[in-house]
């Protein structure tokens, strides 16, 4: 049987430096921003959910923008450079996904980009390698930020993410919010169908037909190929309004000598303030 009289002497006895490492790292709300001339860029965490093997931080990549400047999307469009993420540094971490917001379409002198034109945050549910040990998330990030020319910027940040609540309420529902604005395989009222595809020169072009309802907002529609070696334009709109839009896309991009016909692209369709992800195969 333990003598607590003896366990209380002991740990007084202990230098505050050993207290300090017998006590498992407390949750963070915020990292610090990392400041780049026009934008900065911090780590925000929401708690954890499931327990033991099924345990997951919830967290965020937060990017500040200044009036009047834009960033862009995993897939830039005619022009810009996507954000390149590495959490090689992290500490304790077995597996990471980062989700994309929705984007939009825009005009950057350049051609057509794709992006996001006011602050982001980028969802993250992080897997730990030892469910009972708190991971140590450190986010090196290189992105552009442009105005009427583009700048390339840099960002490094750490954040402890821990098993429990969210540390700011406040903070886990931006992060909810923009989780919220994610594309999802399957929504409600909106579809997206492979029309045909017509055997133009120099390239084969096809029309896609969005299903967005009654929907008022902002409609639009982006292409990515199955790998980063694609390069595909920005779907063209043929139609201003209604519950059925068409969309025309060139069939430009491919990888040198792959035909485009047979592959498998990824679709975004954006109505308002919904998102749909869809795979569709060109035939």
């Amino acid at each position: 049987m333990i003598d607590r009289r003896h366990l209380l002497l002991t740990l007084a006895a202990l230098p505050a430096p050993a207290l300090l490492r017998s006590r498992p790292a407390a949750a963070e709300a915020a990292s610090a921003w990392s400041r780049d001339m026009r934008s900065s860029l911090r780590l925000i965490g929401a708690g954890s959910e499931g327990e033991g093997a099924a345990l997951r931080h919830k967290a965020g990549l937060q990017i500040r923008l200044e009036p009047g400047t834009k960033t862009y999307w995993r897939t830039p469009g005619d022009s810009g450079v996507p954000p390149l993420f590495d959490w090689s540094a992290s500490q304790n971490l077995a597996e990471i996904s980062l989700a994309w917001p929705a984007p939009i379409r825009f005009s950057d002198g350049g051609g057509q980009s794709i992006g996001y034109k006011a602050d982001v945050v980028f969802p993250i549910l992080v897997r730990p390698a030892d469910p009972a040990q708190p991971v140590h998330l450190a986010a090196k990030v290189d992105y552009a930020v442009c105005e009427t020319i583009c700048i390339p910027a840099k960002g490094e940040t750490r954040l402890t993410l821990a098993a429990g609540p969210a540390p700011d309420t406040a903070l886990a529902g931006e992060i909810a919010r923009f989780a919220g604005q994610v594309p999802r395989p399957a929504v409600e009222g909106l579809s997206l169908a492979l029309a045909g595809v017509e055997q133009a020169s120099p390239h084969p072009v096809a029309t896609l037909l969005a299903d967005v309802g009654a929907e008022t907002g902002r409609v639009d529609l982006f292409a990515e190929g199955p790998d980063p070696q694609w390069a595909l334009p920005l779907p063209e709109p043929l139609d201003q309004g209604g519950a059925r839009r068409r969309f025309r896309l060139t069939l430009d991009g491919a990888p040198r000598g792959v035909a485009p016909l047979g592959h498998l692209l990824t679709f975004t369709l954006v109505a308002g303030s919904r998102a749909l992800e869809a795979q569709l195969k060109l035939a």
